[in-house]
């Protein structure tokens, strides 16, 4: 088992790697300045990228300044509000890396120690195998997304050389330059720049305005890297809290009230084992919600904003070339959340399985002593662990519902707006 999770954390530190991050156990005693110098590489990427961020920003109030129409509006929010969510990701991460080293010290103790049987074996297979299947869907969409983004310049070019005869080279988003972007042995450069920094862009051809957004690699890993982290952690939190279900269920041997080694110090050892691991269990679930409570309520407030304005462009837009990369985008903010509170939901069931595991045990052929152990462990799964938006609300199914209730009622209003 423990071999599984330590191939799970390499594989969370090369999506890490992408922004320059890493998991590492010495950021725990450093501080916020010591580890931004750290991850020096991370500093600038989301240095590039918050410039890229505010200059769409800009162009987000000269929009609704000039008048700018609904369907440019909402062409734009959704990228941004990607941004800033890969903002909040990636600043409680780096501000939380020592909640994040002792949650991974938490899962990797209970890992090397954990003792299971075949069916905890095979259940455990299976939930590894749905989160790997997790995180390659989710990584085949942001490549998706990127790439069909990423060629929106090349067929605006290509339809603006078909429609004119004349080559029009254009950039990811408009922004000033002291030379010549557009000069050929330039432009290759910008672009690269753009494309890996920026995220949207505002075309002028002739009279219309055409907006094409280039989802970056450094906002779609800024929110997929910390994901992922967290997918992991609720797959092993929910395995451990199976481990000790069955170990509760079977600690209390047959007719042990007859026999003499129930009260012995080995069974009141792994009793107490029990009761440990179970108040471990619990702390890393609130280690992950210190971590990332903050950017969950983010995640949550602005989820229904982009399902909703995506899509609203899937529906306005003709050009099948543009509708491409929202159809990536739109299925990636579904999944996104859908898993976010998916996994939150079975940490909550798997964490209230424990009370029920001590009353399926043998528990009436204890001693008085060992009964006090399991009423500890019953009274703290009374409270289930729960993985919340900054305490505003629950993150589970019933969140995911109410999320998209919200997001066909922006929905609803918008098409209303647009046909007006």
């Amino acid at each position: 088992m423990l071999l599984q999770f330590e191939k799970c954390l390499k594989r969370i530190n090369i999506f890490l790697k992408l922004i320059g991050l890493t998991l590492d156990s010495a950021d725990s005693n450093r501080t916020m300045v010591q580890r931004l110098r750290r991850h020096w590489k991370c500093s600038v990427h989301m240095l590039s990228h918050d410039i890229a961020v505010f200059g769409e920003t800009i162009w987000l109030i000269i929009g609704l300044v000039l008048g700018a129409t609904l369907w440019e509006i909402t062409y734009l929010l959704p990228c941004l509000t990607l941004c800033l969510l890969g903002n909040f990701k990636v600043y409680y991460f780096i501000r939380h890396l020592q909640h994040v080293n002792e949650a991974v010290r938490i899962l990797r103790n209970l890992q090397s120690n954990g003792k299971h049987n075949e069916e905890i074996e095979r259940e455990m297979n299976n939930w590894l195998t749905f989160l790997s299947s997790v995180t390659k869907l989710l990584l085949t969409l942001t490549i998706l997304g990127v790439l069909a983004f990423a060629l929106g310049p090349f067929l605006i070019t290509g339809s603006y050389y078909y429609s004119t005869g004349e080559i029009k080279l254009v950039l990811p988003f408009l922004i000033w330059y002291p030379f010549d972007e557009f000069d050929i042995r330039i432009w290759p450069v910008v672009y690269l720049h753009q494309l890996w920094a920026g995220k949207c862009l505002l075309l002028f051809i002739r009279e219309n305005i055409i907006l094409i957004s280039i989802e970056p690699w450094v906002c779609v890993f800024s929110v997929y890297g910390p994901d992922c982290f967290f997918f992991t952690c609720c797959t092993f939190i929910h395995i451990q809290f199976r481990i000790l279900q069955d170990n509760l269920k079977e600690i209390v041997k047959v007719d042990a009230r007859n026999r003499p080694d129930v009260t012995t110090d080995t069974f009141k050892a792994e009793l107490v084992q029990l009761v440990n691991d179970h108040r471990e269990l619990i702390r890393c679930v609130n280690l992950l919600e210190i971590t990332y409570s903050r950017s969950t309520l983010f995640n949550v407030v602005t989820s229904s904003l982009i399902i909703c304005a995506t899509g609203f462009n899937l529906m306005v837009i003709e050009n099948l070339a543009l509708m491409a990369p929202f159809t990536s985008f739109l299925t990636f903010g579904l999944l996104q959340v859908f898993f976010y509170c998916y996994y939150g939901d079975y940490v909550m069931r798997s964490s209230i399985g424990v009370g029920d595991a001590v009353y399926n045990s043998r528990w009436y052929e204890t001693g008085a002593l060992e009964r006090k152990y399991l009423l500890i462990v019953l009274l703290r799964s009374q409270k289930p662990c729960r993985l919340s938006a900054y305490g505003f609300t629950d993150i589970n199914l019933t969140a995911f519902t109410r999320i998209l209730s919200t997001s066909w009622s922006y929905f609803a209003l918008l098409r209303q707006m647009y046909h007006k």
